[in-house]
């Protein structure tokens, strides 16, 4: 049976290349791409090294209690590593570089330290720069450079090969009992720690705060790569179940274009089990075939991209790790698919009589109607599970989500029916083609659900990102606002000097002039009481207070809370507020706030039992990034708080150009300041239009495979055709109505079953579902229908050879 399976495939090779090259392709690309997913996602081994846990010593005031804290946590947790840290100021930025003392050859640091050039530094006037940090000071390997006072010999480039963009400066660990508590000679301000140390045993030590320094624990984590990984094999399981519909529909044709040799092997005593593996061998040996070659196309493919990935993925790349487990996984599908989808077409081979096979005469369809009932019900209780899933419960989306696509795709065969029943009174070509489809019910009724999948998904993706993009009054900020911050958005402000501050300011006055605008000052309150933190950036900062209400045991969910200045009463027109309300403590604008109490959290005042802050709502605006709420200066002083700017709103007098934009970036960049405007979300428009392009090409290329093989298949009608007079029009118009008609039918029931799981998912509140996307569907209808029936047209104008004799077979 394998030989007549091999036999079989050398036979069809050249009317089934098509298919085997989709195949290749699929799965080459789903090589290729799960090879990029899974290099692209940021590796632990920068932070971790080769460890499985992390602990963050803070030294404290000066660093005192970091040789105690080094000292415990050697004893208890050996074996470990320790990189002490201090950071030192870099002229003309408000960011510091940090300085690491760091093992280069440490059992689990070894792995976060490569050398570019040059050598590592061994002596105490000895360090070595990544190449940013070269960059920052104008240097080179054999150069001098001062750092924080000291003036230090760059012995080599390095670079942490996890994490591209960690920028320091390293120099040789302490000796002794200085070794983790000292950089360079002088105190460390903190440490880390990379340890194999059970969790239970880092636990106990956390808790005990090893020489009065506070201790904060990270465990090793994949950052989402095996997800990533997954959800790419899933991607490539549903492009191959797309193929598989295509694959039945070709296989299927091959077993009836070999119907007489089946028949003969059953009159020489073939069971029925024996012919279903003759097409099932077939099916197994084209997805090796195809499988092996797309394995190959992947690969070549990678090795080229891998480097280039680099930049992007912020870390280096070896080409051979690789989720090997799932590649295998991934080229088992390959072979499974097409596999598969063979075993349908040979059980109906095997199920024909000898004497009907002898006759080439196609087995009898189906009724249809068995596949609407099967089909109604799958769609029903797809609706019925996502309806009450309010999209959270993820166990009734994918049921709902697998229950609604099998319910169109059994749609299929009773559509074609239902166009061949409807051709009575159209054109003689139309008429033709359409009752050619009827015909051949299981090729093109795997068609047009393949074509069904290959609309609906990027159909539903398209009107999904048009339910995320923003309208002109929403979104995170006007087209004529800007914030600029202080540093990063975070509740920890960088402390900063009163020059650094002018300048800043005076800054931000400049660029708000030049477009025409006005720039608001916005500031914060903070508890004196409460600590100073490491900001964003390496800088001291303070944490600020914050305001929330209760969402848990010790939970809260909080918002960013601003002071009521003058300049803020004006802007944000909270005046009137403040005098209907005098005793207000907190004005928001956010829903909820006006049942009066809110927490003020962030500071180290705690409210009694049932005791909150008044609270009081004001209107607000809709854009998401602007201050919602306000903390009133009679709170400020009541309950001992300060003041910190932190940044500023910019209101210009027109919309922001790229070039305002770029202008206020480098502003930023220049001040230690970040910036914020309004999203473009360039990116959903974006996933929009390719997810329509790239379903409209899959589409088409099932088209192309599906009209080939049908009209291969009516290769006798097209003959009797022409000798009986029909021109190259009528060729064409065949095969364009053909082409057309299956297009039609699967974007409107991949149109109809994409919008059904949409409006049962968001059935409790259909708003997102407003904003259609007209430019993406158009594509898709009628602008895919018309495409197919052009191709079909422009395609098929040949005259078919043989007139004279029947095609051998």
């Amino acid at each position: 049976m394998l030989r007549w399976s091999w036999r079989l495939l050398r036979r069809e090779r050249r009317r089934q290349v098509l298919l085997t090259a989709l195949i290749a392709l699929v799965v080459g690309a789903a090589v290729c791409g799960l090879a990029a997913m899974h290099a692209y996602v940021q590796t632990p081994a920068g932070i971790f090294g080769s460890a499985a846990q992390r602990l963050h010593l803070d030294g404290g005031a000066r660093g005192a209690a970091l040789p105690a804290a080094v000292a415990e946590v050697r004893a208890r947790l050996a074996p470990a590593d320790v990189t002490a840290h201090r950071q030192v100021p870099v002229p003309g930025s408000v960011n510091g570089l940090d300085i690491r003392a760091e093992d280069p050859h440490g059992h689990f640091t070894a792995g976060r330290l490569r050398l570019l050039s040059g050598r590592y530094p061994a002596g105490s006037g000895e360090l070595a720069l990544t190449p940013s940090a070269a960059a920052l000071f104008h240097t080179r390997t054999g150069a001098a450079v001062v750092l924080g006072g000291q003036r230090l010999t760059v012995t080599g480039m390095v670079e942490n090969p996890g994490l591209l963009a960690d920028t320091f400066a390293l120099v040789a660990p302490g000796t002794g009992s200085a070794a983790g508590s000292t950089v360079a000679g002088r105190p460390a301000a903190s440490a880390d720690v990379l340890t194999d140390a059970p969790a239970s045993a880092v636990d106990a030590l956390r808790r005990s705060s090893p020489g009065g320094a506070p201790v904060v624990n990270q465990q090793r984590d994949d950052y989402g790569r095996t997800a990533s990984d997954t959800f790419v094999v899933a991607l490539a399981t549903v492009a191959l179940l797309l193929v598989s519909l295509v694959a039945a529909a070709g296989f299927a044709a091959a077993a009836h274009r070999r119907l007489r040799q089946i028949g003969m092997l059953g009159t020489i005593g073939a069971t029925d089990r024996q012919l279903r593996w003759v097409l099932l061998g077939h099916g197994a040996l084209t997805g090796a075939v195809a499988t092996a070659c797309g394995a190959v196309l992947g690969a070549a493919a990678w090795i080229p991209l891998a480097p280039r990935l680099e930049s992007a993925a912020e870390h280096r790349i070896d080409r051979s790790d690789l989720p090997w487990p799932l590649l295998a996984l991934l080229l088992v599908l390959g072979v499974a698919a097409p596999t598969a989808a063979a075993w349908w077409p040979a059980r109906a081979m095997a199920r024909i009589p000898t004497a009907r096979a002898l006759s080439a005469r196609p087995p009898r369809p189906l009724p249809a109607r068995q596949s609407v009932w099967a089909a109604a019900a799958l769609l029903a209780a797809g609706a019925g599970a996502l309806i009450p899933s309010h999209r959270t419960n993820g166990l009734l989306v994918v049921l709902g989500i697998v229950g609604v696509v099998l319910g169109m795709l059994l749609l299929s065969a009773p559509a074609v029916r239902m166009m061949a029943a409807a051709a009575g009174r159209a054109p003689f070509t139309t008429r033709l083609a359409l009752r050619d489809l009827g015909r051949h019910q299981a090729r093109s009724g795997a068609a047009l659900a393949a074509i069904t999948l290959a609309i609906g998904v990027p159909v539903a993706i398209s009107v999904l990102a048009a339910a995320g993009e923003h309208t002109a009054d929403g979104g995170n900020l006007s087209d004529r606002q800007t914030m600029v911050r202080v540093g990063a958005q975070d509740t920890v402000v960088p402390l900063l000097s009163d020059a650094a501050r002018r300048a800043q300011q005076s800054a931000v006055d400049r660029w708000a002039a030049s477009v025409g605008g006005r720039a608001t000052p916005l500031e914060m309150a903070y508890d004196p009481a409460v600590p100073h933190a490491a900001a964003r950036g390496g800088l001291e900062g303070q944490p600020v207070a914050e305001t929330g209400h209760r969402t848990g045991e010790n939970v809260w969910a909080s918002i960013p809370l601003y002071v009521a200045t003058p300049a803020a009463v004006r802007e944000f027109g909270l005046g009137p507020a403040l005098a209907a309300a005098p005793d207000a403590r907190i004005l928001s604008s956010l829903p909820g706030s006006d049942a009066g109490q809110l927490d003020l959290l962030g500071t180290t005042r705690r409210e009694g039992p049932g005791e909150s802050t008044v609270a009081v709502h004001v209107p607000g605006s809709a854009y998401t990034a602007v201050p919602h709420a306000f903390l009133t200066r009679a709170a400020v002083r009541e309950q001992g708080l300060r003041t910190i700017a932190v940044g500023w709103l910019v209101t210009a007098g027109h919309g922001l150009t790229g070039e305002d934009r770029a202008a206020a970036r480098d502003m930023a960049a220049a001040g230690g300041m970040s910036t914020e405007f309004r999203d473009q979300q360039g990116g959903l428009r974006t996933v929009r239009l390719v997810s329509v392009a790239a379903g409209a090409a899959l589409a088409l290329g099932v088209l192309a495979m599906t009209v080939g093989t049908l009209r291969a298949e009516s290769a006798d009608d097209l003959r009797t055709l022409t000798a009986t007079g029909a021109t190259s029009g009528d060729r064409r118009a065949l095969t364009a109505a053909t082409a057309g008609a299956l297009a039609l039918a699967g974007t409107v029931l991949g149109a109809l079953g994409a919008y059904l799981v949409l409006l049962s998912a968001y059935s409790d509140d259909l708003s997102p579902l407003a904003h259609v996307p007209v430019v993406p569907l158009l594509m898709a209808f009628p602008g895919i229908p018309l495409l197919a029936a052009a191709t079909g047209w422009l395609s098929a104008g040949r005259e078919p050879p043989g007139l004279a004799r029947r095609l051998p077979e």
